[in-house]
């Protein structure tokens, strides 16, 4: 009896410790992840409102092109464009400004949904005045007034000094005495003489209350520093400054009041200078007086001036905590019902196992990638938690991350899951489409792969508004696109879907600065099961007919 008592601690022990192994890296990973794209889309966020603020002027050589966008001159065209500005990224970037080569200032501030702050100050004089208004062209209240030069600010120093679009270091704003850090870009005439600086604002709160909004785990905490350690946003109950004779200054990630992300900086950091070159992400493991702590961390260089490192530190226990009680729970079941008879012993067991079975093998299929069964464990603690962290990765990995349309594993695992489930009774009729989009190449070489992201995110979101419930899209390669039709396999329909989704593809994009692209379709169909029974067979000949269909428009 004891000896079989011995084997199921072990086997249950050794269960939860594969279990959690997998849970806590598919967590950490998909949580930095997370942390990485909100992050990018604060920065992004800042260089969408500064280039409809200054848009990069056009050249060949030193001489700008015919019909490029300058910047203005005048204080009332500039305060226009701060305007337009300011209604892009309300949330994030409220503070759009310019300062003058020669002194001027000028700058919308959106810090209340109700009320903008208008700041002017001329190029002759030492005072800003600051209105209160209720939009552009209404009537102006001057609040107060401060002794202001913009050339004096980090913020226009920085991007003097860089030439271009630059991060200013962090600093105290000059109005509110927040941290903030700016986005600011120099702006010039044809003869290449200095016009002024434009720049927006990202307060550090913002991403601070971006990170406490994520639920880590119950002691888990993340954190962006600078590589030097000045904290940036964290999730823990602390801003990244602090409060010294009446002004807020740096907080550095050493002097933080949690032993977790002063314990996490120091490894990081540790890391870095023993392996300078070492990978932008990395996953490891330390002991602390915390116990023994999982961390990710991905740093995040930029080459407009920062140099960012994102951290996520999640103490084990965290993991094994569940894990534990349940260990102790089955052990005692099993103790019980070995005093009865071993075969309900083993019984017990088996039940105890289920659920931490369940996780050990969804892990191990997300890892492989092999398709996701549903786990159907209805639990409201941790690991029911991790279940649906579980599930929700799925689904993260059935889509294509960029047009967020089905990948094409999951397309074809789908397909397989209906011929699979077809038969004499209920049969499966379907048809697929072949899409290669036409002059798409274009797009890139002439307004740059951003704009060619955009256009087959468009493509893509029309394609799915054009079909039913039932019908499925997915991206097949770079400008390609197949779409599945359920139940669809005549001629005559065929070929008028293909005419709908020619039609709304081929409808004009506007990918850059309001100038429309046209991309046009080639389309290809096969159906099941009349020109294939599997799978492989039905895309060639979809192919094959989609380049019939390229040549025969060429050739009209």
């Amino acid at each position: 009896m004891v000896c079989v008592g011995l084997t199921i601690t072990g086997v249950l022990y050794q269960a939860g410790e594969d279990a959690t192994d997998a849970i806590s890296q598919k967590a950490l990973v998909d949580m930095i992840s997370r942390i990485h794209q909100g992050t990018e889309q604060h920065l992004l966020s800042a260089h969408s409102t500064l280039k409809s603020v200054a848009p990069d002027l056009a050249s060949v050589g030193n001489n700008p092109v015919v019909g490029a966008i300058s910047f203005p001159e005048e204080t009332s065209k500039i305060e226009e464009r701060l305007w337009v500005a300011s209604d892009l990224f309300p949330d994030m970037n409220r503070h759009v400004y310019f300062g003058g080569a020669d002194g001027r200032f000028v700058g919308v501030n959106r810090s209340d949904p109700d009320t903008t702050e208008l700041r002017l100050k001329e190029a002759n004089s030492a005072w800003r005045n600051l209105y209160h208004m209720a939009g552009p062209g209404s009537r102006l209240s001057l609040s107060r007034t401060d002794r202001y030069e913009p050339r004096e600010r980090p913020w226009y120093r920085s991007a003097v000094v860089r030439g271009g679009v630059a991060w200013s270091p962090v600093y105290n704003d000059f109005s509110s005495h927040e941290l903030v850090l700016t986005l600011a870009k120099p702006v010039y005439r044809a003869d290449r003489s200095l016009i002024g600086v434009a720049a927006t604002d990202l307060p550090l709160q913002r991403l601070t209350m971006f990170l406490q909004s994520l639920i880590i785990s119950p002691n888990g905490i993340a954190f962006i520093a600078e590589r030097e350690g000045g904290l940036v946003a964290t999730s823990a109950l602390e801003l990244p400054y602090k409060i010294e004779k009446a002004v807020p200054t740096r907080l550095m990630a050493r002097e933080s009041a949690f032993p977790l992300i002063r314990e996490a900086y120091r490894d990081v950091t540790e890391t870095l200078r023993v392996s300078p070159g070492s990978a932008p992400f990395m996953m490891r493991s330390f002991k602390s007086e915390l116990g023994k702590i999982q961390l990710a961390a991905m740093t995040l260089p930029n080459e407009k001036g920062l140099d960012w490192i994102i951290v996520v530190a999640v103490p084990r226990s965290d993991f094994m905590s569940n894990v534990t009680r349940n260990l102790y729970r089955s052990l005692s079941l099993g103790m019980i019902a070995m005093c009865l008879a071993l075969v309900l012993g083993f019984v017990i067991l088996r039940w105890a196992l289920r659920d931490i079975r369940k996780l050990t093998l969804a892990a191990r299929s997300i890892s492989s990638g092999q398709p996701f069964a549903p786990l159907n464990i209805d639990r409201n603690d941790e690991i029911g938690q991790l279940a649906q962290s579980f599930e929700e990765m799925e689904r993260n990995l059935r889509t294509d991350r960029l047009t967020h349309v089905l990948n094409r594993e999951s397309f074809i695992s789908q397909i397989e899951f209906r011929r699979q489930n077809a038969s004499l009774a209920n049969p499966l009729h379907f048809s697929l489409l072949f899409i290669d989009l036409d002059n798409f190449k274009t797009i890139n070489d002439e307004y740059g792969h951003d704009c060619g992201d955009r256009a087959l995110v468009e493509i893509g979101a029309r394609l799915q508004s054009a079909l039913r419930k039932e019908d499925a899209v997915a991206r097949f390669g770079g400008d390609e696109f197949v779409v599945y039709l359920h139940g669809v396999n005549a001629d005559a329909l065929v070929q008028g879907i293909s005419d709908k989704i020619r039609a709304v593809v081929e409808e004009p994009i506007t990918v850059y600065d309001g100038i429309p692209a046209n991309v046009g379709a080639s389309i290809g169909s096969a159906h099941y099961p009349a020109d294939g029974e599997d799978i492989e067979t039905l895309f060639r000949v979809a192919d094959l007919r989609m380049f019939e269909s390229k040549r025969d428009r060429k050739t009209a």
